[in-house]
């Protein structure tokens, strides 16, 4: 008996199914994207960040969680940069209560930066027509467990190693 060679194309979350957003939207937009897509009675976040695609539906880079909180208080991230915290200590919760008021003044006015200057760009991506075992080893070979799926030069989905792990683990008669 032979069975079909799996392909990343017969696992791929279909794009209108992942998180993305036009590169000329808002952090405020990449936000909401992200919050659209949730799972499970608490509404838990499915996805940890959007892809970011031009007006021809090109992938051009991909904004993480991290990414718009960077955008919308770099302060607060720069400081994590230059104090070296080693464990809860007494002044944290106070140095974050001083913070409190202006941080959430300056990022609801940072709401409307365009998310092309957060992004990063995508190192790495496959092929609708690629092997699920060569996806997987690009996967374990660079530490991106979400890849971007192409087919005739557009971005069609991603490929999560959840969905590899998940057809792996079947063909093998778990």
């Amino acid at each position: 008996m032979t069975t079909a060679i799996p392909v990343v194309r017969d696992y791929t979350i279909p794009l209108e199914r992942y998180p993305h957003l036009n590169e000329k939207r808002t952090l405020r937009d990449a936000a909401k994207v992200i919050h659209s897509f949730t799972a499970g009675e608490k509404n838990q976040l499915r996805y940890a960040d959007a892809l970011v695609v031009n007006d021809q539906n090109q992938l051009v880079g991909r904004i993480t969680m991290t990414d718009i909180l960077h955008g919308l208080a770099p302060q607060l991230v720069e400081s994590t940069k230059v104090a070296k915290f080693e464990g809860k200590t007494a002044e944290f919760p106070n140095l974050a209560l001083l913070m409190e008021d202006s941080f959430f003044k300056e990022c609801s006015l940072r709401w409307n930066k365009p998310v092309s200057g957060f992004m990063s760009a995508v190192e790495h991506s496959v092929s609708a027509d690629t092997h699920l075992l060569e996806a997987l080893l690009v996967m374990l070979g660079t530490r991106d467990f979400n890849l971007p799926v192409a087919a005739d030069g557009m971005i069609v989905g991603v490929i999560r190693l959840e969905e590899i792990f998940k057809a792996i683990s079947s063909h093998c008669n778990l």
